[in-house]
C-alpha cells in the first residue's frame, strides 16, 4: 500500500516536471519588436499603446500605462542608449532624442523595444503582450517611408542581456546613453 502510494506520488511529480519544463526556456510572444534605421538624419520611431490592458479614462492613476523600453544598438551591436517611455492607452508617442554612451550619431543601427508594465529599461519585469506597436518614419527623396516593427520572441536570455547592458550603459554614461520620448510632432505644412 505504501509503496503504491509512493509510485504514484512519484509519476505525478514526473508528470508535472514533464509539462512544466518546456515553459522554463521559452520565449515570451509579442511583448519584443525589432527595426533598423539606414538614415539617421531625421530618424523618428512612433510607438503606440494598444489600450491592451487599462482605459484612457484611468490615465491619472497609471492604470492601462505600458512602458516602451527601448534599447539602441550600433551597426557593431554595442548598445549606445536606452531608456523606458511610458504610454497610457492608446497613446502615441515619439522616439525624439537619443544621447549616445559614445557621442557620435551612428548612421546606421537597430532599436529594440520591449512592451513592460515595469517601466524600468534596465530589469524588464513585466511583458505585456501585445502592449505597443512601433513604426520606423525615414525621409526619403520626396516624402516619408514609414515602416512597422517587426515582432520577435522575446528569451530569457535576451531579457536579461537587455537589462543588463542597459545598466551598464548608463552607469558608464553618467548622464549621457540616455533617450527621450515625446508627443509626435505635427506633419509638415502641405
Amino acid at each position: 500500500m505504501e509503496r503504491n502510494r509512493i509510485c504514484v506520488s512519484l509519476a505525478l511529480a514526473l508528470l508535472v516536471l514533464a509539462l512544466t519544463s518546456p515553459m522554463l526556456g521559452q520565449s515570451i510572444n509579442d511583448v519584443y519588436q525589432v527595426g533598423y534605421f539606414n538614415n539617421n538624419d531625421g530618424l523618428a520611431v512612433r510607438i503606440i499603446n494598444t489600450g491592451q490592458i487599462g482605459s484612457p479614462i484611468d490615465a491619472a492613476s497609471g492604470h492601462g500605462t505600458v512602458c516602451a523600453d527601448i534599447y539602441v544598438f550600433d551597426a557593431n551591436q554595442e548598445m549606445l542608449a536606452c531608456c523606458s517611455c511610458p504610454l497610457t492607452a492608446n497613446e502615441l508617442t515619439e522616439l525624439r532624442s537619443v544621447q549616445t554612451l559614445t557621442r557620435v550619431e551612428p548612421p546606421t543601427g537597430v532599436i529594440k523595444i520591449v512592451s513592460d508594465r515595469g517601466c524600468d529599461a534596465t530589469n524588464i519585469t513585466a511583458p505585456v503582450p501585445a502592449g505597443l506597436r512601433a513604426f520606423q518614419v525615414n525621409p526619403q527623396r520626396g516624402g516619408l517611408t514609414e515602416t512597422l516593427y517587426q515582432p520577435a520572441p522575446l528569451t530569457v536570455t535576451e531579457q536579461n542581456f537587455l537589462g543588463q547592458t542597459c545598466s551598464f550603459v548608463l552607469y558608464l554614461g553618467s548622464g549621457v546613453g540616455t533617450c527621450r520620448c515625446a508627443p509626435p510632432r505635427p506633419p509638415l505644412p502641405a
